[in-house]
């Protein structure tokens, strides 16, 4: 007889229930915990292959998780089995073998999909598939022909197991930057101590010692990050961003300033700048003209391209932020673009950007300009940027070294192999250093240096560029020459100012160098003399006629260029003939030529009000040519030196009035300065 079994009936593994297992996969990715959710959503997948809708939802999740292996095999899963109902699911397949590094596989999917996708958002799938097709080739271009550069992670003395983000040198000896103040998983913040926080990590001989929190501008339920300095390093911005809902994070952007020896408490700039309802963050700080700055930063407001855009706003010589604007076509796209920081030493924006053509998902971006008017951004190149997402480049002062951020294979994580951001530092090697110094010397007496003189370095339409762009400016003192570090390839021009002088400029270019070099250019200023006659040399007209030669444009170009350079002067720019002639006939020829002159500065550009123009006839002779050989009054001949002489056009200054930088709503533009009432 059979022995029967005693023990305590098992226990029956509970019955699996689709739409229960659903509602708490949803109910987690709701609440914000990403890794509990794909959790479910494998197991419902494990159970019920065939409920699409969900592997839909899991390669997303895991493409939000960061997770871009796992995204790439349920989006593959998707286009195996109903690509039909599905099409978005092909692009997002090709996107991740971008991510993943797989280029040559990506590629023709993206070429084809540019072509034959057939969604419902057609336009704009194939618009980013022809972007990304042409990212994977330049990938592959750029892996063949790497920049040279040593990358470093910073390691775990600085990076943790979670995101570690926007480093910036505090002081020569600290590292700024922003992490969670956590090892673990986080689920949700429900108390709001689970926040970004900033930290701070001194420089030691070989890294940096344990980072601590940073004790001036972390706020309690908010996060904190994303600092910036202002050139003078007296103002510090940073942005306080807090959670509108699980899946959105509002930001805006504070200021603290140096004064007294102490930071002041930061404060809100504003409805303006930090737009309610929308997220303002990643501050960098830019130079405008002569006495102002520029505040760029990533908003998602209303009027931009898409996604999130890179704005501006001019901040005058009193602080004042003009009305923010869209900085334009050029950068911004109608995906995302964030993190800009502006190089103050070479007048370059760097920013990242997920709509140009990229290697991965954010890739970081360069373009020289200002404002809204920008060079194409070009791709900084392999190695600095790779499959996976790269932000936050920055460079140590007066060094071509500094810190980037990337998720790229790895970073130290708590989960996938690219779910957390790293701080890394580069360091190019084989750099070729360009500079250029001089002097400001009086043109009565070069000998003498123009201690206080101001010069300004501008490039000089550059890749396209229609207008000179302002890259930097130095004044001088204690008879030291200025210093600028300066571009390859590139076209120059240095500007030189003083009180008492008219600006004067030098031009020059960096093509063709190929060691480093430091080039010496001086600048030349002519004492400013008002009412005081210069002549225009080579100002040629047909006989009897008032129409300028085309031989005589190239010294009016001269004309312009001080009238641009030093926009508070109004001038009269007088025309003289020789004594033939009645005097009522050269009185009128006279006013003609010189209206020719002063229209054709108008059609420069030059304002109406700036230029009168003054025929004298032969009223105002240099020489008396009566009694001279060869200078009779009743020849037509021009063989007469005298004539010649007293046949010429001239300027002169009348005023020289202050001119300040005033904006409008669509376009900065240079004034003079009104009176003020008595």
């Amino acid at each position: 007889m059979q022995a029967q079994d005693t023990s305590a009936t098992k226990k029956k593994p509970a019955k699996f229930k689709y739409k229960k297992s659903l509602k708490i996969a949803d109910k987690r990715m709701d609440a914000g915990n990403i890794y509990g959710a794909y959790e479910m959503y494998e197991t419902i997948m494990e159970k019920k292959p065939e409920a699409y809708e969900v592997a839909w939802k899991l390669a997303n999740t895991y493409y939000q998780a960061r997770d871009y292996k796992k995204s790439e095999d349920w989006f593959t899963y998707l286009v195996e089995k109903k690509a039909a109902e599905y099409p978005q699911a092909e692009y997002w397949q090709a996107m991740m073998m971008k991510m993943n590094g797989k280029y040559f596989e990506a590629m023709p999917k993206f070429q084809i999909l540019s072509k034959q996708y057939k969604g419902d958002d057609a336009t704009t799938i194939k618009r980013w598939a022809k972007v990304d097709a042409e990212g994977c080739e330049l990938a592959l271009k750029s892996m063949d022909n790497p920049e040279f550069v040593n990358i470093n992670n910073l390691g775990p003395g600085v990076n943790s197991a979670y995101s570690d983000i926007s480093p910036v040198m505090w002081d020569d000896n600290t590292l700024l930057f922003a992490t969670l103040p956590t090892d673990t998983v986080i689920i949700k913040a429900d108390d709001g101590a689970h926040m970004v926080k900033l930290y701070q990590a001194k420089v030691t001989g070989n890294g940096f010692d344990e980072p601590v929190p940073f004790d001036k501008f972390n706020i309690a339920g908010a996060h904190v990050a994303n600092g910036a300095f202002s050139p003078d390093k007296k103002r510090f911005y940073f942005t306080i961003c807090k959670e509108v809902t699980v899946a959105e994070i509002n930001c805006a952007i504070y200021l603290s300033e140096f004064k007294d020896g102490e930071w002041t408490d930061p404060v809100d700039l504003g409805p303006e700048i930090n737009m309610e309802g929308y997220t303002n963050t990643h501050p960098a700080i830019g130079n405008y003209k002569a006495d102002g700055d520029i505040l760029y930063f990533t908003s998602n407001r209303p009027g931009g391209r898409g996604g999130k855009d890179i704005w501006y706003s001019i901040i005058n010589s009193s602080g004042k932020y003009s009305r923010p604007r869209n900085a334009g076509s050029k950068l911004n796209t109608d995906r995302d673009e964030a993190t800009p920081y502006y190089d103050q030493s070479t007048g370059t924006l760097y920013f990242s950007s997920t709509g140009h053509a990229g290697f991965g998902g954010y890739d970081i971006f360069s373009s020289t300009g200002a404002t809204s008017r920008w060079a194409a951004p070009e791709n900084i190149g392999f190695p600095i940027n790779g499959p996976t997402d790269d932000m936050y480049y920055r460079f140590l002062a007066n060094s071509r070294k500094g810190y980037f951020v990337s998720n790229r294979v790895g970073v130290i994580t708590l989960k996938s192999e690219t779910c957390c951001d790293d701080i890394f530092s580069f360091e190019p090697y084989n750099v070729l250093n360009i500079a250029v110094d001089g002097f400001v010397l009086d043109e009565a007496s070069p000998g003498t240096r123009l201690n206080g003189a101001k010069v300004s370095l501008f490039l000089s339409g550059y890749k396209g560029l229609d207008q000179d762009i302002l890259v930097s400016e130095f004044t001088l003192g204690d008879d030291k020459p200025y210093f600028f570090t300066l571009n390859a390839d590139a076209n120059y021009k240095l500007v030189g100012g003083m009180d008492g002088y008219l600006k004067g400029s030098a031009s020059f270019n960096t093509n063709g160098i190929t060691t480093s070099d430091t080039l010496t250019v001086d600048i030349l200023l002519k004492r400013l003399e008002k009412n005081k006659s210069y002549s225009l040399r080579n100002i040629y007209y047909d006989y009897d006629k008032a129409n300028i030669r085309d031989e005589s444009k190239p010294t009016l170009d001269s004309l312009y260029l001080i009238l641009i350079e030093n926009p508070g002067i109004t001038i009269e720019l007088s025309s003289h003939t020789d004594s033939r002639g009645s005097d009522t006939y050269n009185q009128t020829l006279s006013q003609k030529r010189a209206e020719s002159c002063v229209n054709y500065l108008i059609s420069k550009g030059i304002a109406k009000d700036r230029l009168v123009a003054k025929g004298y006839g032969e009223s105002k002779p240099l020489e008396n040519c009566t009694n001279q050989d060869g200078c009779s009054n009743e020849s037509n001949s021009d063989d007469c030196p005298c004539h010649q002489k007293n046949r010429r056009t001239e300027f002169k200054i009348l005023s020289d009035k202050p001119v300040e930088i005033n904006y409008d709503d669509e376009t900065y533009e240079e004034d003079v300065a009104p009176k003020k009432r008595k």
